[in-house]
């Protein structure tokens, strides 16, 4: 079971990175890398998000040691919106997200979230299954992320000027390391599945195939990931970003030299790309819409015979790039962890 998690977790890192990268890149390549740079450095946008699971088989190894639990039963079909408003000074960043768990009797969950630089609002859901007065729900909590930070043990940077370069920095590693002929493609805006109405310049794909899935292993196990680790190791700022020590970077990739070449093996044998393509229009040199599809097949490296299966669907739309968004006020009744943890215990007793 331990090489199970072993590689599943390396197979969701390689696809993140990869996810990561193309969806803050370049290409065919200056327009996509224009179009990028542009986006994360505008003064503000409205963004339009949804994810959902289609498939999700993850076989009896998984049931066991869940206890029987259909996770998979819960999960596929689940589906992710989120609303955005950005503003970059001073920072905002306001987000109405729902979460609809079709395996669980469809429920639906609304999660509304404010983040400035120092403070993060998130609204009490409305679920009977939490043990709070009535007058609590729909009610915001307030954090102080500074607090948090520290209350974890780790001392995460908020500058987004910062987090800006650093994924600008690993957009550029894998771009770098990345043929433009192999992976990417320019294609028309009729054949590209745009929502209704959208206005796209240039559509650009990125896709990874059966026929160059080996070379996209090789290409992240040998290149690409050695070279974040030592961006990450070279520049403090991106460490205090994601809230890592040095020294256990450091470990990390001393576990991932030794091991490359059993990842290597293991990702090829193991791990089979159906689909995982990457569509992004571009309109006035601004990303404007983002499509990602992803469907992986992965055996269990135990030899039992059984495959897990993922599919995941993503979209993305962008708006009002460096317009004025009208942010509402804070809520002024927000309350506390330290009060809603009180609420909480009222009713036990304690």
């Amino acid at each position: 079971m331990k090489q199970v998690k072993r590689f599943a977790l390396m197979a969701v890192l390689l696809m993140a990175v990869i996810v990561a990268g193309c969806s803050s890149s370049q290409p065919p390549k200056e327009s996509l890398q224009t179009a990028m740079k542009n986006t994360m450095a505008a003064e503000s946008y409205k963004m339009n998000m949804t994810m959902q699971i289609d498939d999700l088989q993850l076989g009896d190894l998984v049931a066991e040691q869940t206890g029987g639990i259909d996770v998979a039963g819960i999960i596929k079909g689940a589906k992710l919106t989120a609303d955005t408003l950005y503003t970059k000074e001073p920072m905002r960043m306001d987000m109405d997200m729902e979460i609809n768990l079709p395996g669980m009797m469809d429920m639906k969950l609304a999660v509304p979230m404010i983040v400035t630089k120092d403070e993060m609002y998130v609204k009490i859901p409305n679920l009977p299954m939490l043990p709070l007065p009535e007058e609590l729900f729909d009610q915001y909590i307030k954090m102080d992320l500074q607090e948090l930070a520290e209350q974890s043990g780790q001392q995460i940077s908020m500058d987004v000027a910062t987090q800006q370069k650093m994924a600008q920095e690993f957009a550029a590693v894998f771009m770098d390391n990345f043929d433009e002929k192999t992976y990417f493609s320019e294609v028309k805006a009729a054949d590209a599945g745009l929502p209704e109405g959208m206005k796209a310049d240039n559509v650009i794909k990125f896709a990874i195939t059966n026929d160059n899935y080996d070379q996209t292993v090789d290409t992240m196990i040998n290149k690409v990931v050695p070279a974040i680790f030592d961006l990450l190791l070279n520049n403090e700022d991106y460490l205090n970003a994601l809230g890592l020590e040095k020294a256990d970077v450091e470990s990390v990739k001393e576990s991932w030299d030794n091991d490359k070449d059993q990842a290597l093996d293991g990702f090829k044998d193991l791990l089979t790309v159906n689909t995982l393509d990457i569509t992004t229009a571009i309109h006035d040199k601004y990303m404007v819409h983002q499509g990602v599809k992803i469907d992986l097949d992965l055996k269990n490296p135990e030899g039992t015979g059984e495959t897990m299966k993922f599919v995941i669907s993503f979209a993305a739309q962008y708006s009002d790039f460096n317009k004025k968004q009208e942010h509402p006020e804070l809520p002024a009744d927000a309350i506390t962890m330290d009060e809603l943890m009180e609420q909480f215990q009222a009713p036990m007793g304690m």
